[in-house]
């Protein structure tokens, strides 16, 4: 494969505490990569190393492209801009010292890829929060972008909005960009995903080289009316992933162990909680889960 960027034997320690050590891969051209871990495990850090809006404390990163370009969205975006998505863009391009007549061509151009034509002079305030991701995207695409680096990209979207983005992340990548980014969805490891990367006791380690556990574990969705009784709940349960507020109730998802199951389901259900859907995972499943 023809890769456009090495990663060397970057650590980093943040107050004393090591957050990675050594971590070493290649990013190929036309390829989709997924840091997985557990919160705090160094993923976002390691991401804005890449990006050089963090230093290193030792190693080196590669680029095998003189002009290599990289754009970067961070997990947590502006969510109150006033701009219609073509005068965010436009002022985003200016304040690059880009082309006003190539920047216009390419907002139109990006306006259409990421089916927003429509939605062009509608303020960003407005947008759902799947639309606002597509616009930080565009951003970080203004410029002619080899690598998009995408941090929790799908986090707070509901199951369409997902759906749509992620089919968005497969067009970019038959356009010829490679994808780093980090996630918990499951579905997006399997369908969309060439490489998984796991960041484990502060090493970077291919998810294909996991044994499978055989601890059985259970996909559990379910809804609730109260943020309040959620929190409650949080002492004893590690949810995953917040999916939808719909018509007052949230539904949250969450990995849980066989053995648990019967406790976790009767406290849900004396905390007047809504059971949705219970599945094993599989073993391709099992192992991603168990690394976040």
């Amino acid at each position: 494969m023809n890769t456009i960027m090495e990663i060397q034997n970057i650590s980093k320690q943040y107050r004393g505490k090591k957050i990675l050590e050594n971590a070493t891969f290649s990013i190929c051209a036309n390829q989709i990569i997924a840091l997985v871990g557990k919160n705090g495990s160094g993923k976002s850090t390691l991401l804005k190393i890449i990006e050089e809006l963090a230093d290193a404390d030792s190693g080196s990163i590669v680029k095998h492209r003189q002009s290599l370009k990289i754009g970067y969205v961070p997990e947590v975006t502006p969510s109150h801009i006033l701009f219609t998505p073509e005068e965010y863009l436009y002022h985003m391009g200016s304040i690059r010292g880009m082309n006003k007549n190539q920047l216009q061509q390419r907002i139109n151009d990006l306006l259409e890829l990421f089916h927003l034509q429509e939605a062009r002079n509608i303020r960003i305030v407005n947008f759902s929060k799947g639309m606002k991701q597509k616009v930080m995207i565009m951003q970080a695409m203004l410029e002619d972008t080899d690598l998009l680096i995408l941090d929790e990209p799908l986090s707070g979207l509901d199951p369409k909005a997902q759906s749509d983005l992620e089919e968005t992340l497969s067009v970019l990548k038959n356009k010829g960009l490679s994808i780093v980014l980090t996630c918990h969805e499951t579905k997006l490891l399997q369908h969309l995903v060439d490489t998984v990367l796991v960041i484990e006791n502060n090493k970077v380690i291919q998810a294909d080289s996991f044994h499978k556990n055989e601890i059985q574990r259970n996909k559990l969705t379910f809804e609730i009316s109260s943020q309040k009784l959620l929190d409650n709940l949080s002492l004893s349960i590690d949810i995953q992933q917040q999916c939808i507020l719909n018509n007052g109730y949230y539904e949250f998802m969450t990995v849980i162990n066989a053995e648990d199951t019967d406790r976790i389901l009767v406290e849900l259900l004396h905390n007047n909680a809504s059971i949705k859907q219970l599945t094993p995972i599989n073993h391709k499943e099992e192992q991603f889960y168990t690394h976040f």
